[in-house]
């Protein structure tokens, strides 16, 4: 009867023994499965990082791209209008010299204007871009009405409210800010489900202030990056800070200060 006892026994410890091997294998197989993962996942996080990198400088390329064909034409109308000016004084300089001499020295300021413009625009530009688009006269900052109307046609209600006195500005300033402003409330129709949004055109001293507020969930990550990406090369462009993010009450907001010159003017340009 011991015998059987002891057989038994053995073939307990045999089959224990085995069961602890096989367990060992399997968690060794495993444990180098999980590495063998591991590594995968990290090789494919560096592909999609290089991914979102060239992603990224490809979006800044486009909308450099896009600044500059806008600058064209704000180049080339500060151009035209020196010429003409230059012309016109030049009829005048004998029957009216005060007159002529005022005339030149407007088209003195729009040359002037037109060479910052060009130095703004030459630092933005890249060999290989496309054709210049349209000829088109570019937006201004009085034509914010009809971007509010549109947007209200889209469905978000829109209320703009300037402050301040103007300054004298050129149309690169007037066209980067109405830009910012438009992007801001595409953004907030695109990506943040808001019904309504406010634009506050804050006028001080050497600078604006565009903040516009919404009452979205704002934008995903990766979506604000893209979104906001026009904002800030447009920014930038002027030596500006631009801030995005959400509200402490729900919504969300962009506020882009940008520098400015020249002398205030007495009243207030309207905004609609």
């Amino acid at each position: 009867m011991w015998r059987v006892d002891l057989l038994t026994g053995r073939a307990t410890s045999g089959l224990l023994l085995l069961a602890v091997l096989g367990v060992s294998l399997a968690a060794l197989w495993l444990f180098r499965e999980r590495r063998t993962l591991l590594l995968r996942l990290r090789a494919q996080g560096a592909v999609l990082a290089e991914q979102r990198e060239a992603l990224a400088v490809a979006a800044v390329t486009r909308e450099r791209a896009r600044i500059v064909h806008e600058l064209h034409d704000v180049v080339a109308h500060g151009v035209s209008m020196m010429t003409l000016g230059v012309g016109a004084g030049r009829m005048i300089m004998e029957k009216d010299p005060a007159r002529a001499r005022e005339t030149l020295r407007v088209a003195e300021e729009s040359g002037r204007q037109v060479l910052l413009e060009l130095q703004r625009m030459l630092s933005l530009l890249n060999p290989g871009d496309g054709p210049v688009g349209t000829r088109t006269p570019q937006p201004r900052l009085s034509d914010l009405c009809d971007l509010v109307a549109r947007v209200r046609g889209e469905g978000l209600r829109v209320e703009v409210v300037e402050e301040g006195h103007p300054a004298e500005i050129g149309l690169a300033f007037e066209l980067s800010a109405y830009r910012i402003v438009q992007e801001a409330l595409g953004s907030a129709l695109r990506h943040a489900r808001a019904r309504s949004a406010h634009v506050t055109l804050c006028w001080r001293p050497g600078l604006l202030d565009v903040l516009v507020r919404d009452d979205g969930q704002g934008p995903p990550a990766p979506a604000a990056g893209c979104d906001l990406l026009g904002v800030r090369e447009r920014v930038a462009m002027f030596g500006g800070t631009v801030e995005s993010g959400p509200l402490p009450g729900g919504g969300f907001a962009v506020r882009a200060r940008l520098p400015t010159t020249g002398e205030a003017r007495p009243a207030p340009h309207p905004a609609g």
